[in-house]
């Protein structure tokens, strides 16, 4: 399908945006001219602009966006360094300040509405009453000895709790992280061993509905699980959620959530103020690369990317209503908690997004008006076009924008939205990452709606396509996805991270974005994405340039799913295997896991293929099970051993093998090895969707 335009804004409706205001502002403030005869033109101006004056910029988005806090003098130093680059040196700001100020001004507003798949009753939170809970528990964590620096750590589903927690945390000047329930409890465990969290809040389990009946999700053992790996926990805080009374005799310390909060009452929050890049949060990546690593954020970097990427790109006001489709694993969560920031209220959705039917996040957010819709692309595909949703526009009127994440939206995709959601709405793709907590991509109130296309880099990201000797590609042509200027909210460094010399910002760290374009003179950041730029300015994501698996929009490191195979009653019955995403016909993402069985048989028998699933899915987590389990007489491997996964990932797409020799022939055939794996790919893209749900 050819891309074309869906949607154009009137001039009207561009000049009453935040975005367009922001324009305004800078023109007035920076003495320049920015407006063009087009507003796309006038856009990529201030794009242009926010990247050639980074310090300027940022000062004035400070001033635009209403943070709050002690500018200082300075706004940024060391700006031709990447990695030597800070941003506010001598600020002092507040997470939980900012995240309540709306407490003060419209108190009895809604400022977190929860719902629970299968729950008759929402519940919703107003402003004085998230107050009053981030109190609490502010009380709660100092009277278990949580200090500056320490670090919290949550194994929740996607509630409310989460959110008070997080910003209770930051009061404290603590660390936060989070892992949802849906992840297994050596995937939980991995993350968390490696930061050493004082204290674990967590949750008896959760309830997932589904056609087929509602299904208890226990997590007291997998709680006990993570509690076995984690030598520096001091206690664990449990809230019930499947129960009023879980048994909790089997635990280490652990105490129930309302006997601690009971002996506290809420008090008037005395905010402090700390350095701008005081640490805020650890994120975790998919561990692709080896052990997930620990992406360390500052607390004003994050504070001051989501003001620029809510207000100034999404067009987010006080009062308007938000929801994205997120789990407490993912980025979009801290991103979603953003939103508290600009005075804006936030929806949460746990649970089955297809159950009651898969209408389900759209008559949620009918239901509270929302003005924001944020999902992954998976979800569009594979619920709503496949279940055939056809939605009434009455109910969403006041719905602006749809958002999309995780993986690549078809244009179809697109002109599914327009057909049967709603018309005359902006389709942003965000494409971003746990990386930065943030985007280098989005939408913005300037541009149209162009089917299959991303309306343009984020202001202040200084985006461009590289191709391997570091030149810029044509526009149009694919490249690699590079950062070639200093963004907000590059992470401080990775906990744990070993510093050496040669390595000043740490080992991996350095390794992981600054090692692959050397001769450029200065750190350039490589994502891993491969992305075409287009002449109108706006940008088409092709997907990953690395071997790391997507799934609707869940990132999963091979190695996990490796790791889940050496379990003593897989590991005897296969020899080898290997773990490929790859994309159907209209560019939605699957993982296919190849298993060699010992018995040399080509197919799996049924008893071991389910053993490798709930292995997987208790391991690893439900969601990364993969689409497809295959069983091959052979891997793709390199002359070491090593397993292939690039190169297989190249055949399953049909592309050709970059170095072919390499893997050589099948002894017994005589066929090119990669051969199978192209054979197996052309079989893949012809099949039907996939479901985003697992039972």
């Amino acid at each position: 399908m050819t891309n074309h335009t869906l949607y154009t804004p009137s001039l009207d409706t561009i000049r009453a945006s935040k975005g367009w205001q922001f324009l305004e502002f800078v023109e007035n403030n920076a003495n320049i001219k920015l407006q063009s005869d087009s507003p796309e033109q006038s856009y990529i101006n201030l794009h242009r602009w926010s990247v050639d004056n980074l310090g300027l910029f940022h000062d004035l988005a400070w001033n635009f966006c209403g943070l709050i806090g002690d500018k200082g003098g300075e706004t940024l130093i060391n700006p031709d360094n990447m990695l030597e680059a800070a941003f506010f040196p001598q600020a002092k700001i507040s997470y939980a300040e900012n995240m309540l100020a709306r407490a003060k001004t419209h108190p009895n507003d809604p400022a977190i509405i929860a719902r629970v798949a299968g729950q008759e009753k929402d519940k919703i939170l107003s402003w004085s009453e998230l107050e009053n809970q981030v109190s609490l528990w502010e009380q709660a964590l100092k009277s278990l000895g949580v200090a500056e620096n320490d670090r919290i750590s949550t194994y929740l589903p996607h509630i409310s709790e989460a959110y008070i927690i997080h910003i209770a945390a930051s009061n404290i000047g603590a660390i936060f992280s989070s892992v949802g329930t849906e992840m297994g409890a050596e995937a939980a465990a991995e993350r968390y061993k490696q930061i050493k969290p004082k204290v674990l809040i967590a949750v008896d389990g959760y309830i997932h509905m589904s056609p087929k009946g509602e299904k208890h999700e226990d997590r007291l053992q997998t709680l006990k699980t993570i509690q076995a790996e984690l030598s520096d926990l001091e206690h664990t805080i449990l809230i019930p959620n499947l129960g009023n009374q879980p048994d909790i005799n089997s635990l280490q310390n652990t105490q129930l959530s309302s006997s601690l909060l009971s002996k506290f009452k809420p008090q008037n929050i005395e905010f402090i103020r700390r350095d701008f890049s005081h640490p805020l949060a650890i994120l975790f990546s998919s561990g692709s690369t080896g052990k997930p690593k620990c992406f360390v954020h500052g607390t004003g970097n994050i504070l001051l990317k989501h003001a620029i990427e809510h207000q100034l790109n999404s067009d987010v006001r006080e009062g308007d209503r938000e929801f994205y489709h997120t789990t407490t694993s993912w980025m979009m969560f801290n991103w979603l908690a953003g939103g508290l920031a600009q005075g804006a209220t936030i929806l949460i959705f746990d649970g089955n997004p297809a159950y009651p039917d898969n209408a389900a996040h759209l008559d949620f957010i009918a239901s509270y008006q929302a003005t924001h819709l944020g999902t992954a692309a998976g979800l569009i595909q594979d619920v709503w076009r496949a279940g055939n949703v056809i939605y009434d526009t009455k109910k969403i009127v006041s719905l602006k924008s749809i958002s999309y994440t995780g993986s690549v939206l078809s244009a179809e995709g697109f002109e599914y939205i327009n057909k049967n959601i709603k018309k005359d709405l902006s389709i942003n793709g965000i494409c971003g990452g746990t990386d930065f907590v943030g985007c280098y991509a989005g939408g913005n109130s300037f541009m149209p709606t162009i089917a299959g296309e991303l309306k343009g880099p984020i202001l202040g990201m200084a985006v461009e396509s590289w191709d391997d000797e570091g030149k810029p590609v044509k526009e149009g042509e694919v490249g690699e996805l590079v950062i070639t200027k200093p963004f907000i909210s590059r992470p401080l460094y990775f906990w744990g991270d070993k510093k050496t010399q040669a390595q000043p910002y740490g080992e991996r760290f350095t390794d992981s974005y600054f090692n692959h374009y050397t001769n450029s003179g200065k750190p350039i950041w490589r994502h891993g994405d491969s992305v075409r730029l287009l002449k109108n300015g706006q940008l088409i994501v092709e997907g990953r340039s690395d071997s790391t698996l997507n799934q609707n929009g869940v990132r999963i490191g091979a190695q996990m799913l490796y790791d889940a195979l050496d379990a003593p009653e897989i590991k005897p019955h296969i020899t080898s295997s290997i773990a490929v995403s790859f994309k159907d016909a209209e560019g939605g993402d699957h993982t296919a896991l190849f298993i060699c069985p010992k018995n040399g048989e080509n197919e799996l028998n049924e008893d071991l293929l389910k053993t490798i699933k709930a292995a997987i899915s208790d391991k690893v987590g439900r969601l990364c099970v993969p689409h497809e389990i295959i069983a091959v007489p052979y891997i793709l491997s390199t002359p070491n051993g090593k397993k292939a996964e690039k190169p297989a990932k190249q055949a399953l797409a049909g592309q050709e093998i970059t170095t072919p020799e390499t893997y050589g022939n099948d002894p017994d055939t005589g066929a090119y090895k990669a051969d199978l794996f192209k054979d197996i790919g052309e079989k893949l893209r012809q099949k039907p969707q996939y479901g985003f749900i697992k039972e």
